[in-house]
């Protein structure tokens, strides 16, 4: 059992921070400590590089007559997007972030301005998810629209894709902000990727092998790839599913809850260290 907490003991030279800590004045506080590093502005990079590359890609397929397949340009973006550029931003921000804070004094800085475990989980998590969804979700945006603009024919389709692309990206973002920080934010860089890798390829491996004896409905969400990938195939044109939508957004409610719980904990066991190496 985790015992209770002492209050935060703050370090001399923080300026005094007590100011009303409204939502978005955490995630913007979240924001500039998640894109911090070298390797976030090369997971960026990687982003930037994928969303052109798909831009491009939309028109070369138009160019070949292939308007049937224009629509999928969206979708395929999108899972360029989270599961290249997006993982390894994840990774990258995530990475030791909670021990980071602590070592910074970015954790006393909250003891003083939001006296709030919860207000400095909603920073790092609201943050994490924030630049993820930029990244992310701006990304399948950007390739939508140039998927459109390549075969205005299909104009309409497109832009229904991609409406099921951009809600699956923002999904993932808000999912693995937590998933992310659960998974790294107090292990190595290594630890943390074998960890991170474990929680979200392994499962979705099982549940493949699996599938035959399995309900649908149940296989589709039991492993986070899948999930995602129901709800975006729930919303994709000519067979939209509320149902299968529905589901997927509760198996995902619960993925990330059990995520949230967990940074939680990990948070809360380093500030019990940090205050028994302050008691030596």
């Amino acid at each position: 059992m985790i015992e209770a907490v002492p209050p935060f003991r703050l370090r001399p030279g923080l300026r005094d921070a007590r100011t009303t800590s409204t939502l978005g004045a955490l995630v913007a506080l979240g924001l500039s400590l998640s894109r911090r590093g070298i390797l976030v502005v090369l997971a960026l990079c990687i982003v930037v590089l994928t969303t052109v590359g798909m831009s491009a890609f939309a028109f070369v397929l138009a160019s070949q007559s292939r308007s049937a397949s224009v629509y999928h340009v969206p979708i395929i973006t999108s899972n360029a997007l989270a599961y290249g550029g997006g993982f390894w931003l994840a990774l990258a921000s995530a990475s030791r972030a909670l021990r980071r804070d602590r070592d910074s004094g970015v954790r006393d800085l909250f003891a003083m301005r939001a006296r709030s475990l919860g207000s400095y989980l909603t920073a790092r998590i609201g943050g994490l998810a924030v630049l993820l969804a930029l990244a992310v979700g701006g990304g399948t945006l950007v390739g939508g629209l140039f998927a459109m603009a390549a075969r205005s024919d299909v104009a309409a389709r497109t832009a229904h894709a991609t409406l099921a692309a951009v809600v699956f990206a923002l999904a993932f973002a808000v999912l693995m902000a937590p998933v992310a920080l659960a998974a790294v934010g107090a292990r190595s860089r290594f630890g943390g990727l074998m960890t991170l890798l474990t929680v979200v390829a392994l499962p979705e491996l099982v549940v493949r092998a699996f599938a035959s004896v399995l309900p649908q409905g149940v296989a589709s969400v039991l492993a986070i790839p899948s999930a995602l990938a129901t709800l975006r195939g729930a919303l994709m044109p000519g067979q939209v599913d509320a149902l299968s939508a529905l589901r997927a957004l509760v198996a995902l409610t619960v993925f990330g809850a059990i995520a949230i719980a967990l940074v939680r904990r990990n948070a809360i066991l380093i500030m019990q260290h940090t205050h028994q190496e302050l008691d030596r």
